[in-house]
């Protein structure tokens, strides 16, 4: 059994937390102040935007993180489950358990710009997406396809290198890579 408890490395979400929130303040107080601007609504709503935009990262990049654990099963097989737990560490809830056997791809991204390109691709062919990093745009993250349930889908965890190793894909794929992976 691994377990890993992937750390918070940027602060970008909480920076534009930041801006929204003062944003959406200073628009409201413009509203309040300056009573004969005309369109009033507009500025408030988008005052509201920035509010929304703000809570979500909030309650997506700050208040939530995820623990990565594989575990053996009832059966010999060895499971991937994501756990995402509340900051505070009152709650915890399992989002994610593959078997390990269902993983088809692996590889190592290493950019925003590389991500892109493969959401781009992962899009183009209708796989879905699930991101579980704690970063809004982590330096490294591991990417993985699997068959679950019949269907394909993609998985984004935080860049471990011992995890990255234990995910390693049922079938060889010539195309799983680790590049910038100091050996």
């Amino acid at each position: 059994m691994y377990e890993f408890i992937p750390q918070k490395t940027n602060q970008t979400a909480r920076k534009l937390i930041l801006l929204f929130f003062a944003g959406a303040a200073a628009l409201f107080a413009l509203t309040l102040l300056v009573p004969a601007i005309p369109f009033r609504w507009v500025f408030q709503l988008f005052a509201l935007a920035l509010l929304t935009a703000a809570i979500f990262l909030v309650t997506r990049y700050v208040t939530k993180l995820y623990i990565y654990r594989t575990e053996p099963t009832a059966g010999g097989a060895v499971d991937l489950t994501v756990t995402e737990a509340a900051a505070n560490g009152k709650r915890a809830v399992t989002v994610c358990r593959i078997g390990l056997s269902q993983i088809r791809h692996r590889r190592l991204v290493s950019s925003q710009t590389e991500f892109d390109a493969a959401l781009k691709e992962l899009k183009k062919e209708r796989i879905r997406l699930y991101d579980y990093t704690v970063d809004l745009h982590p330096t490294e993250s591991i990417l993985l396809l699997a068959e679950e349930g019949g269907e394909t889908l993609a998985l984004r965890l935080a860049y471990d290198q011992t995890l990255f190793e234990l995910l390693t894909p049922t079938e060889s794929d010539p195309s799983d890579t680790a590049e910038g992976e100091d050996a």
